[in-house]
């Protein structure tokens, strides 16, 4: 095996795609042509130094567009939430329809939380310590999967809700959901790149946060969410009722998604 050969099998071993291979040996060839003793280095060295540096720039791009699709799609689905108002309201739903209305509500509001909470831990991460590459890849990935739950949902409520609502905002519905669904897929594609380029044996031992912290955040976003309704709605049963769910969904969130985030230690 000649020399750009193993430099091909060393590249493609750090995840490098088949392109970007092609550019870098052809490169390396041409540099090689005009001055033939020319000492390029060992191939593994090499194809490590690429993979190095192609790991950060392309994990700052999956946080930078990963957080831009989450915002593009949270606008898109308040935007056609927001439309129910001017459409005329929310229609009378009875039996299986308005059973798959209530739980996809359910799953958007819920998958939101996470996809929210995931996605500025992700970019607040990669601002403070983006040597943490793993780690952002995979409060990214939990972020953009969410969102995925999110936009789903808000389609389905848009065909179950079809025939009580004016034709322009299932229009708008569907072009809501197809546009939040073409950036995502956009955004999974470059966390894909990012994390093929990122060896497992660089991730760190998640430390965790201190439980103090855990509890200040938990009873802050509780109380926020319990007073903001109470004096949104002008009810403090709904206040309550509102609260009581953003203490179950927070409590959820963290035991299931605590350490895949790296906010919970992981078992020694």
């Amino acid at each position: 095996m000649n020399f750009f050969d193993e430099l091909r099998r060393e590249l493609a071993a750090c995840g490098v795609d088949v392109r970007r291979i092609r550019r870098i040996v052809l490169e390396l060839e041409d540099h090689h042509a005009c001055d033939p003793e020319a000492r390029l280095g060992e191939p593994r060295e090499i194809a490590a130094r690429f993979g190095a540096e192609l790991r950060v720039a392309r994990t700052r791009a999956a946080t930078l567009g990963g957080f831009a699709s989450l915002s593009l799609a949270a606008v898109l689905v308040a935007a056609t939430s927001l439309a129910v108002s001017t459409a005329g309201g929310w229609p009378d739903l009875f039996g299986a329809r308005g059973l798959i209305v209530a739980l996809a509500g359910l799953a958007a509001v819920f998958a939101g939380q996470v996809s929210f909470v995931a996605g500025v831990l992700g970019a607040a991460l990669w601002l403070r310590r983006p040597d943490e590459l793993r780690l952002v890849q995979r409060r990214m990935a939990v972020a953009l999967a969410a969102a995925w739950v999110v936009v789903i949902a808000d389609g389905v409520d848009a065909v179950a809700l079809r025939p009580g609502m004016p034709g322009w905002w299932f229009a708008f519905a569907c072009s809501a959901t197809v546009a939040s669904a073409v950036a995502l897929v956009g955004a999974v594609q470059t966390l894909r790149r990012a994390t093929a380029l990122t060896p497992v044996r660089l991730e760190r031992a998640a430390v965790g946060w201190e439980a103090s912290w855990v509890l200040a955040v938990w009873v802050a976003a509780v109380a926020a969410m319990a007073l903001g309704s109470a004096v949104a709605e002008r009810s403090w049963v709904e206040g309550a009722f509102r609260g009581g769910f953003e203490l179950v969904a927070l409590g959820a969130g963290f035991l299931f998604f605590g350490r895949l985030l790296g906010l919970r230690r992981s078992p020694a």
